[in-house]
C-alpha cells in the first residue's frame, strides 16, 4: 500500500529538510545525478521505506507514525540510498567526468550546419540510439562518430586507440564497445 496524501504531507513537514540535505550530499557528477534527481529518488525511497515498515511490523501507517523505530528506519533507508548512489557515481566517473547530459543539453547532438548528409545521418543515428544505450555506451558511440580513424580499414574499431581517448583500460573500453555491438547486433 502506498502513502496517502496526508501521510505524504505528514512524511514531509518531519523529513523534507533531510531529504533535500542528503539530495544535496549525492554529488561527482551532474549530469547523471542532478540535484533534483536526487531528491526524487528519495523521495521514492521513503515511500518504500513506508511500505517496508508497515510490511515489517505487520501495522499500519498511523499505528507507528511518530514512534522512534520508524524514525531510525526511515533515515537508515534514506543514507543507505545517498551511500549506493555515490558508490555507482564514484565507479562510473573515469567514464562519466568529461561529459554533460544530452538530456539537459539536447544542442550537443544538432547538426552544424553545411556539415552534409553524413553528419545528418550520424545525427539521427545517435538520437535514435541514444534511446538504447547508457550513458557510456552513448559516449562512445558518439566519440567513434566524432573521430572516425578509431575505426580500423577492416571496420573493427581500434581498442586501443579508443581507451586512450577515454582514459579508460583497455578491458573496459572493449567491454563496452562489445555491449553496443551486441545491441546493435553487430561486431564492431
Amino acid at each position: 500500500m502506498s502513502a496517502t496524501d496526508q501521510q505524504w504531507e505528514l512524511l514531509l513537514e518531519k523529513y523534507e529538510k533531510l531529504l533535500w540535505k542528503i539530495a544535496h550530499n549525492i554529488s561527482g557528477d551532474n549530469a547523471i545525478s542532478s540535484l533534483e534527481d536526487n531528491y526524487q529518488d528519495l523521495c521514492i525511497a521513503a515511500m518504500d521505506a513506508i511500505r517496508g515498515f508497515e510490511k515489517k511490523e505487520g501495522r499500519k501507517f498511523d499505528e507507528f507514525w511518530g514512534e522512534k523505530g520508524f524514525d531510525k528506519y526511515i533515515k537508515t533507508c534514506l543514507w543507505n540510498l545517498k551511500n549506493s548512489k555515490g558508490a555507482k557515481i564514484t565507479k562510473r566517473y573515469p567514464i562519466t567526468r568529461k561529459t554533460v547530459s544530452t538530456y539537459d543539453n539536447d544542442e550537443i547532438l544538432e547538426v552544424p550546419s553545411g556539415t552534409g548528409a553524413m553528419a545528418i545521418e550520424n545525427s539521427v543515428f545517435v538520437r535514435e540510439m541514444k534511446k538504447l544505450l547508457t550513458e557510456e555506451q552513448s559516449f562512445v558511440v558518439t566519440t567513434l562518430i566524432q573521430d572516425p580513424s578509431m575505426v580500423k580499414p577492416n571496420g573493427k574499431v581500434n581498442i586501443s586507440k579508443l581507451s586512450k581517448k577515454l582514459d579508460l583500460s583497455w578491458g573496459e573500453t572493449s567491454r563496452l564497445v562489445e555491449s553496443v555491438a551486441s545491441l546493435m547486433r553487430n561486431d564492431l
